[in-house]
């Protein structure tokens, strides 16, 4: 499936900030930067999924971060990933845009790459870029040139894909009712089914520490799981969280989980593989979706009410960042 190029830039474009002076109009995209839904980051620079499009901030001073841009998508961005100077959007039915970001404050439009489904997550290892795409499945696709990109690989998974990641030499598949598929790329962008393992509930995102994933499980919480084998994972543990599990974060042995209306569930993971909950962050009435840490910061995407960010340079006693 070849990258469809963008022409129409009526409908999308790029907002820069603009430099001190006359007082500006606020524009109708300005309401649209807030809801946030992810956040990538590299070397300072926070990547937001936002329903504008794709939103980026100068987060130099994390307590004070300030817009350098905003590509305005088509559709709400869901998830962000960034290789090198490009950052790839996951746009739902829109597939999946391709933002040459190596000037943050004025990134450019590359291609759009359409696939089958409603493209919710992304992950990318080398030039291959995992696409979680809803109830179609799963899209494997060689971005090598982001303006020709084809698809190498789909697979039809059993529940609704909301969540890829790429560990050690597997990927594995967040196919939510349906627990987790693992897969074992293979040359030329192709894949073949390891094994797969049911989890207590709704998996959706998925992080890992050594030999173990913590998976986000939806209503059930989060749930660990023994990947010493990645053949022959096995689950070991659920630990119940109060709403629904959406994202998740490891950090120096406490594992963050974005639990919705509740906030921020925080777990410390005693060795050999059990979970102890030791606080509840305050996400001030807004909805975790999805959790990042950077440079001992947790950033949440906090849907309805942006992005918060905490300091956990004592991670079992987060401080937000006023």
């Amino acid at each position: 499936m070849k990258a469809i190029h963008v022409l129409c830039l009526l409908c999308i474009g790029v907002q820069s900030t603009t430099s001190l002076g006359a007082p500006q109009t606020a524009s109708p995209v300005d309401a649209l930067k807030t809801r946030t839904f992810h956040i990538a980051i590299v070397n300072d620079v926070g990547y937001l999924a936002v329903t504008a499009g794709l939103k980026l901030v100068d987060l130099s001073d994390p307590a004070r971060p300030q817009e350098l841009s905003t590509v305005v998508l088509p559709q709400s961005a869901s998830a962000v990933v960034i290789h090198g100077d490009l950052a790839f959007v996951a746009q739902g039915p829109a597939g999946v845009y391709v933002i040459d970001v190596s000037r943050p404050s004025a990134p450019k439009i590359v291609s759009n790459i359409a696939t089958s489904g409603a493209a919710t997550s992304l992950a990318l290892s080398d030039q291959l870029l995992a696409v979680a795409d809803g109830s179609v499945g799963l899209a494997l696709i060689d971005v090598s040139d982001p303006e020709t990109a084809t698809t190498t690989w789909t697979a039809q998974c059993d529940g609704y894909v909301r969540g890829v990641a790429f560990y050690r030499d597997d990927l594995y598949v967040c196919a939510g009712s349906a627990g987790i598929v693992v897969l074992r790329v293979r040359a030329k962008g192709q894949a073949e089914e390891l094994a797969k393992v049911a989890t207590a509930g709704d998996a959706r995102d998925i992080v890992f520490y050594r030999d173990h994933a913590f998976v986000a499980d939806g209503k059930s919480g989060v749930s660990v799981l023994d990947i010493a084998r990645s053949e022959r994972p096995s689950l070991v543990t659920t630990s119940a969280t109060s709403d629904l599990a959406h994202g998740i974060a490891f950090h120096k042995g406490y594992v963050f989980v974005a639990d919705g209306l509740t906030g921020v569930a925080v777990f410390e993971f005693q060795q050999p593989s059990t979970l102890r909950l030791v606080g509840q962050l305050d996400t001030r009435e807004g909805y975790a979706d999805k959790v990042t840490v950077y440079n001992r910061r947790l950033f949440v995407a906090n849907d309805f009410k942006g992005m918060l960010v905490f300091d956990v340079r004592r991670p079992g006693a987060p401080r937000l960042l006023e």
